[in-house]
């Protein structure tokens, strides 16, 4: 057993964990910025934990395929696959109802305005690390809401409305809990 259960607490042991993977992006996140003319992070990225139709990395690179589905695993969830346990004992302790099949991790990744169209279900956001800023947007039909996702666990459908990242200073983490075309179920 990783956590406590406190949310404060099991922020600074995911963090501790994060802290331990080097983290990268793929093309599409890479694209993701340079369409809006943001630099990536020298020291950051976002990627995929779970599964995927795309079973390439490079030309010379494929992925390892699934012996369960038709699918691929992504990079990170072969390097690590330690991390399902702790991902699901996380999502145990602080959002336990709710069942996810993939998981995007960040780190200093300034994300911008977008929808998430292959997400199937509501998203639940979770921050980690020593940072200011990095309010979390979601364009509702009311309007913005911002949200903190390091004080709690935040659920909201980004298949439906628009969200971002406001800037941020020093090391931030996020992991997005969701369902998209290509995941199964973890519970």
């Amino acid at each position: 057993m990783v956590f406590s259960g406190d949310y404060e607490i099991d922020n600074m042991l995911m963090t501790d964990i994060l802290d331990k993977i080097p983290f990268y992006s793929g093309s599409t996140r890479r694209k993701m910025l340079s369409r809006k003319g943001i630099t990536h992070p020298k020291d950051g990225g976002s990627m995929l934990y779970g599964k995927t139709w795309r079973g390439y990395l490079s030309p010379t690179k494929q992925r390892v395929k699934d012996p369960d589905s038709n699918m691929f695993l992504t990079k990170i969830m072969v390097e690590h696959p330690e991390l399902k346990e702790i991902f699901e004992e996380f999502r145990d302790f602080h959002f336990p109802k709710f069942d996810f099949g993939s998981v995007q991790l960040n780190k200093n990744f300034p994300c911008p305005k977008h929808i998430d169209s292959s997400n199937k279900t509501k998203s639940i956001l979770c921050c980690f690390g020593d940072f200011t800023g990095g309010l979390t947007c979601v364009e509702m039909p009311s309007g913005i809401r911002k949200y903190n996702g390091k004080k709690k666990p935040i659920c909201f459908d980004g298949s439906k409305y628009y969200h971002w990242v406001e800037p941020f200073e020093g090391t931030r983490y996020s992991l997005v809990f969701f369902h998209n075309t290509y995941s199964l179920s973890t519970k």
